[in-house]
């Protein structure tokens, strides 16, 4: 093969491999197994569930005035509103709780601009102004880590559900676009109770029929179509131990308890 010069070092450009491509002569494609994954409790379908507790949930810029709010209350989560008085994060106060091992369901308002983001727990989505947005990739049912959805209007919102699974303590939410996050858009959900908690009917959800339907909690809407399926942004990051991959560095140099 030939030499090529790569910085300061000489390699050797060889043909491993050559593979040629051709249709063949079948007029249609084989038809292809049915697939569906076997899921973890943690995504059980929730669209049929009874919620604990509800409430609106807003990511809002007022002036630049950056903040999360529950059910219009929260404050601008700044560094300068962290530390005031001689406070730190560990003493921000939580603008909600939600018991571990329950369905919250959640009404969100500003998620046209800015992407909501949870620490900790997934969510579903279950129910969105359009059957479904970006060309079919977003639909009800879905589960996601972080979402933006451009094509919603600043007047319309969406709802989603919230399995609080096993884990206790304070959860982050806040914008996922970081320079708003830095800004204030960011606030805490205390979840209580009993540390591995799980849903009521969901305890012993990873088996075979999680494959053909849902959990007994639930009864998918008929509006809808198909399973829940889990969104390319959560598998990025499906690391659940207190904090998710998407926003490691975030916490670890902006937000972190001590």
């Amino acid at each position: 093969g030939a030499l090529a010069d790569i910085g300061n070092v000489n390699v050797t450009v060889v043909d491993v491999l050559t593979l040629t491509v051709a249709e063949s002569a079948v007029s249609s494609a084989p038809a292809l197994p049915a697939f569906r994954p076997v899921r973890p409790c943690y995504l059980s379908d929730m669209r049929g569930a009874s919620p604990a507790g509800s409430g609106s949930l807003g990511l809002e810029n007022k002036q630049g005035d950056f903040k999360v709010t529950w059910n219009g209350a929260g404050k601008s989560m700044t560094e300068a509103n962290i530390h005031a008085a001689g406070a730190d994060m560990r003493a921000w106060p939580a603008m909600a709780t939600w018991n571990t091992g329950a369905v919250y369901e959640v009404d969100v308002s500003g998620i046209q601009a800015h992407p909501l983001h949870f620490h900790v727990n997934p969510f579903q989505v279950v129910q969105m102004p359009n059957a479904t947005y970006g060309g079919g990739f977003f639909q009800v049912g879905d589960f996601h880590d972080t979402l933006l959805l451009s094509d919603v209007t600043a007047a319309e919102r969406v709802k989603i559900r919230m399995n609080t699974d096993r884990f206790t303590g304070k959860m982050f939410v806040h914008c996922h676009i970081l320079a708003h996050e830095d800004m204030g858009m960011m606030n805490l959900i205390d979840l209580v109770g009993t540390e591995g908690a799980v849903l009521a009917g969901a305890e012993n959800c990873v088996n075979a029929a999680l494959n053909t339907t849902t959990i007994a909690v639930t009864t998918p809407a008929s509006t809808t179509s198909g399973s829940p399926r889990v969104s390319s942004s959560f598998l990025v990051a499906s690391f659940r131990s207190g904090v998710l991959l998407g926003s490691f560095v975030a916490v670890f140099f902006q937000l972190a308890l001590g």
